[in-house]
């Protein structure tokens, strides 16, 4: 004779006796049996198959890939230059309550994993016992390699059940927690999909300066094909920030990489704080300018200075500059020296009038223009490195060399580089609190 109890499941006498391996009578109420059952022998267990990924092919990458500890439930980070980034401003949003938690799975499993219709309960069984999962209880989605996910939210399945199911159908895997518990859960859920490969705390570069830098998540890799195919998954499960651009999807895309997040809020460009001067493809004098205008400074283009200590004398001098300004009492003079040896001596008799001169070379580059300007200036401005927000509530960010200036009183900055930035980096890098403003004509 065969009883079936209820907990959630259905289950013989005969097997959950094994299982349980117990008198009835200490039993939890929940399992009580008829002591005539107790004689019945039991049957000798099976054990459970274990999955297991074939290793992945070696070199097959060229793309340069880091990895990144992040603390858990956050997005990765990473950095080496100029500590969290120099600027921006990045808005944050609040995270979806705990009623959506589910909801969100299944809209970002469906997105990982399309075309496969979620389950709404579970039923084995054989000769000797029948088992039931309702479908309120538990939540049952598809894995990659055609098995199926029991996620117990609540940890109610009992460990010999869990056994038994596992047993009886080796493809299904049992998972517990919920997206609430972040990154435990998630790392736990993919492990247990039947991808080929899953690699947490990924990062990928592109370029080198400017340089682009996107973090994610997970790496998924669906079959051994996957990375040949430019069908690698970069997936985001953290709620509390807004979507990637669809034009970096676009770009990620072009580049072999498909982006999986939930249904978050497009990011708008915030309140834009600090100023992006980008100065490539400018002549000298236009970089000049430029600079100038960033630090508040109107130059007199093309002024004749005179020397009027000398007019008594019978002489008359004067020296025309190609630039000439003043700033804070002092007076400056920018010329660009074209070969004639007069120049120097003509520098002189100008720094002789208290006359800061700053002289530039045919061969300065517009980065060596800049940084004579912003030392005669006396502003702490040096060329490195600089990474120009933190790669932390945006999972992408961008890196380049250029001049930091920061003023003390608002605690804004002006970053001025000659790297060439593409259309991109410029949408990205305004997305997050830059005003992006180019040469002076």
């Amino acid at each position: 004779m065969n009883v079936s109890i209820t907990y959630g499941v259905l289950l013989s006498v005969p097997l959950l006796l094994v299982l349980l391996g117990g008198r009835a009578d200490a039993l939890d109420r929940r399992f009580e049996l008829d002591p005539q059952l107790l004689e019945q022998k039991s049957v000798p267990a099976v054990k459970a198959k274990r999955l297991v990924s074939p290793q992945r092919p070696p070199g097959r990458s060229e793309v340069r890939l880091r990895r990144s500890a992040v603390p858990d439930g956050s997005l990765p980070r990473r950095g080496k230059t100029s500590g969290s980034g120099v600027g921006g401003v990045v808005m944050k949003i609040v995270p979806p309550s705990g009623r959506q938690e589910m909801a969100s799975l299944h809209t970002l499993w469906d997105k990982l994993i399309p075309g496969v219709q979620m389950e709404g309960g579970l039923e084995l069984g054989a000769d000797n016992f029948s088992l039931a999962l309702a479908g309120g209880a538990y939540e049952i989605i598809p894995a990659a390699d055609g098995g199926r996910i029991i996620i117990d939210a609540n940890r109610t399945i009992p460990p010999l059940v869990g056994a038994l199911i596992r047993e009886k159908e080796p493809a299904i895997r049992i998972v517990t927690g919920t997206p609430g518990s972040g990154k435990r859960f998630y790392s736990q859920l993919l492990n247990s999909a039947g991808f080929y490969s899953v690699e947490p705390d990924f990062t990928v570069e592109f370029g080198d300066d400017p340089r682009l830098s996107v973090s994610a998540e997970y790496r998924i890799e669906r079959t051994a094909e996957s990375f040949l195919h430019n069908e690698t998954v970069l997936l985001y499960t953290h709620v509390g920030r807004y979507a990637i651009p669809p034009s970096l999807q676009g770009f990620l895309g072009a580049a072999g990489f498909r982006v999986v997040e939930p249904d978050l809020p497009p990011h708008d460009s915030p309140p834009l704080r600090d100023r992006f001067i980008p100065l490539s493809g400018g002549g000298r004098l236009q970089v000049v300018d430029t600079v100038l205008d960033a630090v508040g400074v109107a130059p007199e283009a093309g002024k004749s200075i005179e020397f009027p200590g000398w007019v008594p004398q019978g002489i008359t001098l004067k020296v025309r500059v190609d630039r000439f300004f003043a700033v804070k009492g002092r007076y400056y003079a920018l010329t660009v020296y074209d070969g004639n040896p007069a120049s120097y001596t003509l520098v002189r008799l100008l720094e002789s009038k208290g006359v800061t001169v700053v002289l530039l070379a045919p061969e300065d580059e517009q980065r060596t223009v800049i940084g004579k300007l912003l030392a005669a200036l006396n502003l702490p401005a040096t060329l490195e490195p600089h990474r120009l927000w933190p790669l932390r509530d945006t999972p992408y960010t961008v890196q380049m060399s250029g001049y930091l200036l920061r003023d003390p009183a608002s605690g804004r900055t002006t970053f001025l580089t000659d790297r060439e930035v593409s259309p991109l980096m410029l949408e990205l890098i305004a997305r997050n609190g830059y005003a992006v403003t180019g040469m002076q004509p």
